[in-house]
């Protein structure tokens, strides 16, 4: 699952941002990169510090030989989900751990994790509530890049 940050807007935006100067190009993809490093710090900080404010149960799990995590009768350990609608709540730290930032051109990149089961936790399924972690992210973070493309659009301007 990947969440795109693109440079986006109106028509004349774009026509006005594809005449702009190298320097202001490369300061608004900085702008993107930083917003996507600064998105993927607040999604992995959501779901390690999240509120534990669900269900209470216990993972009957253990570290093979291998180093891998398996279910068994080994060792007990209780875990304390997060209720619908919070960050999911780390276990083992996999999810936080997934979650990757990438350039993928000069005024795009992209958040996200290839986890198979990171859809089901941000979208729900027929068993379980949604436990979005991705978009509050897109949600905090808007203000935030916008201020930073209006700053450089404001100095272009002078």
């Amino acid at each position: 699952m990947t969440v795109t940050i693109r440079l986006e807007g109106s028509e004349q935006l774009q026509r006005e941002l594809r005449r702009l100067s190298d320097d202001l190009r490369e300061e608004a993809g900085k702008a993107v990169l930083a917003t996507a490093v600064e998105m993927r710090a607040d999604i992995v900080t959501s779901i390690q510090r999240g509120p534990a404010s669900g269900r209470t149960y216990t993972h009957y799990f253990y570290t093979n030989k291998n180093g891998k995590l398996v279910q068994g009768r080994k060792r007990a350990k209780p875990h304390t989900a997060s209720a619908p609608g919070q960050p999911p709540m780390s276990d083992t730290g996999r999810l936080a751990n997934s979650i990757t930032f990438d350039r993928v051109g000069d005024l795009t990149a992209t958040v996200g994790s290839a986890l198979n089961y990171a859809p089901w936790l941000e979208y729900g399924t027929s068993r379980m509530a949604a436990r979005p972690f991705f978009r509050p992210a897109v949600e905090r973070m808007r203000p935030i890049y916008i201020g930073k493309l209006e700053d450089i659009i404001r100095r272009a301007a002078r």
